[in-house]
């Protein structure tokens, strides 16, 4: 297997208030200007990033006043921020291939060497049902030519796939003028919040331990 330098991803261990601060530093060498990672077009956004990062401090201020439940609340947050800078992991990952510097750049550290993940034999079939319910689209995709357990299915959902980079389990485009939706869930899923009335097309990858698959095939409709 290729062996090429990942991010670190230490910041699980660290107490909700370190986790701020980690997570803020990230946000702003990634979004500072001249940094290569700034592409309005980015699956993940800069502004999304940091409402995830935000809500900790939110949680916590209620925590701080006593309110009920809010202990959950903080470890719910906690948990939608570090899935939000892991896919930030993976995209560093993408756009560095392996350069330490560039990792560095990004607010995260890099790791010494390790081996990529495996590619999963086989390709899921997608396809879809359309709803009346506006902007939105039942996904569903079958898995039977793959071998592999508790795997993961990441629609990737946009107006023309045709310009997408293609890369692991990421996808992201170099188009400012396409607007990307980038959905992880179950073999079938009720996507919502697309815009009404727009002509889009869609694929999916399986993701799990055991590695990536290849993507599936595009599918065309109408929201």
């Amino acid at each position: 297997m290729q062996r090429r330098q990942n991010v670190a991803r230490n910041y699980k261990h660290l107490s909700p208030e370190k986790k701020v601060i980690m997570f803020l530093k990230i946000h702003g060498k990634m979004s500072a200007t001249g940094s290569i990672f700034i592409n309005p077009s980015l699956v993940f956004t800069y502004l999304l990033g940091l409402a995830k990062i935000n809500a900790i401090t939110t949680a916590l201020n209620a925590a701080a006043n006593g309110g009920d439940g809010t202990a959950d609340a903080v470890s719910k947050a906690e948990g939608a921020a570090e899935k939000f800078i892991d896919n930030w992991a993976d995209l560093v990952d993408l756009i560095a291939n392996g350069d330490s510097v560039i990792i560095v750049s990004s607010g995260f550290d890099a790791t010494k060497a390790e081996s990529s993940p495996g590619a999963i034999n086989g390709q899921p079939a997608l396809d879809f049902t359309p709803q009346k319910q506006a902007g939105s689209v039942l996904l569903h995709v079958e898995t039977k030519s793959i071998t592999t357990n508790h795997s993961t299915i990441t629609y990737i959902i946009g107006s023309d796939l045709d310009t997408i980079t293609r890369s692991g389990d990421l996808m992201f485009c170099t188009d400012p003028a396409i607007r990307l939706f980038c959905v992880t869930g179950k073999k079938e899923e009720l996507v919502t919040g697309l815009p009404a009335g727009v002509k889009m097309q869609c694929v999916c990858v399986v993701t799990s331990a055991a590695g990536v698959s290849i993507y599936s095939n595009v599918i065309k409709f109408q929201v």
